[in-house]
């Protein structure tokens, strides 16, 4: 839902030198706008991030105290699809050529606005918490090697008079995908990569859902070649990890689709593009704190977690221990 107008986060120990020059850095996301309006109508946390080429990720945490219609409208002069997946609460859609549709928890929905607007009505007392994205068709289409499924090709259309929309059951990992797009554990680079990666694959799910075919996951076979830019990919990944490019502008390096080069990656490395940038962090956080000279909460900082407690789960996941143990057990 766009901004609204209101209606009645084995490598060199040289490289650990970045952990600590970064201590006055400041390290979280800055990009996109963000609303917070508390007042008779509503309580409101609205945010837009602008994510890589052709990606916008919009977070909505609502409490409504009277009826009301939110229109949301868009600055962008591309053609584009939408989504809207809600984990809780319902909102009313209108676009302004008649159409109408409705999400809830139980239907997610992918649309193409004919006008590029649409209005959101709530209901009064309704607690609105969901994940919204939009992706220009041109990336989709790379998204899917340019041989989108049958029920996404009249969104991609390059014009349409008519709005389209897609509905699909909303399900489980549906909802669990758009929690955690809220998760402000990570910041910078490394929470840029973890939207990017959630959202392709909230597109996947819900172009199969709405196909009503099961998503089939098979072992994928690599060329050479295509295992070489794999390995040019992590290179470049890798190179200055304070900020690293992302998915798409990868992908566009290295001449994959952002679907092969993440499969290219579990395949060659065994973890996506997301995962692989945060374990080479977690390594650095790692040395840094058996060098010493920085405390746990700056490694944690300088890696991309907002919060000690984050940092520590995730290295806990890695290594099998805690921070804190880890230390005790090497000294």
């Amino acid at each position: 839902m766009p901004p609204a107008v209101l209606k009645p986060g084995g490598v060199a120990v040289r490289n650990v030198e970045w952990l600590l020059r970064e201590a006055t850095e400041e390290r979280t996301l800055r990009m996109g706008t963000r609303a917070v309006i508390d007042d008779e109508r509503w309580r409101a946390n609205i945010e837009r991030l602008d994510i890589g080429d052709g990606l916008r990720v919009f977070l909505h945490d609502v409490a409504v105290r009277r009826d009301l219609t939110v229109e949301a409208g868009t600055d962008r002069t591309d053609q584009w699809i939408a989504s809207q997946v809600t984990i809780a609460g319902r909102a009313d859609i209108d676009f302004l050529d008649g159409q109408r549709t409705t999400s809830t928890a139980a239907q997610a929905l992918l649309f193409r606005p004919a006008a590029g607007r649409a209005a959101y009505s709530l209901k009064k007392g309704v607690e609105f918490h969901s994940v919204g994205y939009s992706l220009d068709i041109e990336r989709v289409r790379r998204l899917f090697e340019d041989a989108p499924p049958a029920v996404l090709r009249p969104l991609l259309e390059p014009a349409v008079t008519t709005s389209r929309i897609a509905a699909m059951r909303g399900d489980r990992q549906m909802r669990t995908l758009a929690r955690g797009l809220f998760a402000c554990g990570l910041n910078g680079p490394l929470r840029v990569l973890m939207m990017e990666g959630a959202v392709i694959q909230l597109l996947a799910v819900q172009a199969a859902a709405a196909a009503r075919q099961p998503i089939v996951r098979r072992r994928e076979a690599f060329s050479v070649g295509e295992r070489a830019a794999v390995g040019e990919a992590r290179e470049r990944l890798l190179a200055d990890m304070r900020h690293p490019p992302t998915l798409g502008d990868l992908a566009a390096a290295v001449g994959l689709s952002e679907k092969r080069l993440n499969a290219g990656f579990r395949a060659v490395f065994g973890a996506t593009v997301f995962e692989s940038l945060r374990n080479e962090r977690l390594e650095h956080a790692r040395i840094a704190l058996k060098t010493g000279g920085v405390s746990l909460k700056e490694a944690a900082f300088r890696v991309g977690y907002n919060h000690p407690t984050n940092f520590i789960n995730a290295f806990t996941a890695r290594y099998g221990v805690p921070p804190g143990r880890y230390l005790a057990r090497s000294s």
